[in-house]
């Protein structure tokens, strides 16, 4: 079952440098740069710094014993 029927199998023929059989090959087309486009994003991902969570204000003495009490389940 082939995808595209209106290119022929001719299109899969490997050939180099002819860059018009590479265009029907492949279906890229290069599209006009928007000069009001965003830019790329510049930061990288490895040179960023870690997230640190906020730090907690006073909290009540038994105010967490929920986290350590399994439920009854009732």
């Amino acid at each position: 079952m082939r995808v595209n029927p209106e290119v022929g199998l001719g299109s899969f023929a490997q050939t180099t440098g002819d860059k018009a059989h590479k265009k029907v090959r492949t279906g890229f087309v290069p599209l006009p740069k928007d000069p009001d486009a965003a830019p790329p994003n510049k930061m990288s991902l490895w040179e960023r710094g870690f997230y640190e969570s906020p730090k907690q204000g006073y909290v009540r003495p038994g105010a967490n014993d929920f986290l350590s009490i399994r439920s009854k389940g009732v």
